[in-house]
């Protein structure tokens, strides 16, 4: 199974393919999209869309997962993630692939089993699981792996995979 995991941002959307064969999780690519404050919502978001659709068909993931909003205190910034969020699900629609949206909460407790985990130790387990260096890669990115991992265990129903 290969999945694509998003960390939706108005800013900076990141993502990362994961392959999930013989109870092993191996990272395919990722990156990050990043727009221009200079510009409106309309066209970030169009930007982050069609840079998602490319990644998606170069990659062909059968599934999409992406992190949910979590907001406690400015909800005008949510607003825009949430665009981006609907964007990537109209998107996955268009392209028929399945799409699962996944709360921090969620995350946290697939990776760490800890729902009160910090931003660093999700980071470093995301990293182990996938053989990469621990700070080898971006806030976004490894949220996005993070996304993509706890579909993988969420849809297989353990924690125990490895790289």
């Amino acid at each position: 199974m290969r999945v694509l995991g998003i960390d939706p941002g108005i800013a900076s959307t990141g993502w990362g393919i994961i392959d999930h064969a013989h109870g092993r999780l191996h990272p395919v690519s990722y990156g990050t999209v990043t727009t221009n404050t200079d510009q409106n919502t309309e066209a970030r978001i169009l930007l982050i869309t069609q840079a998602l659709k490319g990644i998606i068909d170069q990659y062909q993931p059968k599934s999409v997962s992406i992190e949910d909003i979590f907001f406690l205190r400015n909800v005008s910034s949510a607003i825009p993630v949430a665009k981006v969020i609907g964007s990537v699900l109209y998107l996955t629609s268009l392209q028929q692939i399945s799409f699962s949206c996944y709360t921090p909460l969620q995350i946290k407790l697939a990776l760490t089993g800890m729902g009160k985990a910090q931003k660093h130790q999700v980071a470093r387990m995301t990293a182990m699981i996938l053989g990469l260096k621990s700070g080898e890669i971006s806030d976004h990115v490894s949220d996005a792996l993070a996304a993509a991992v706890c579909h993988i265990h969420t849809v297989q129903g353990t924690r125990g995979m490895t790289k």
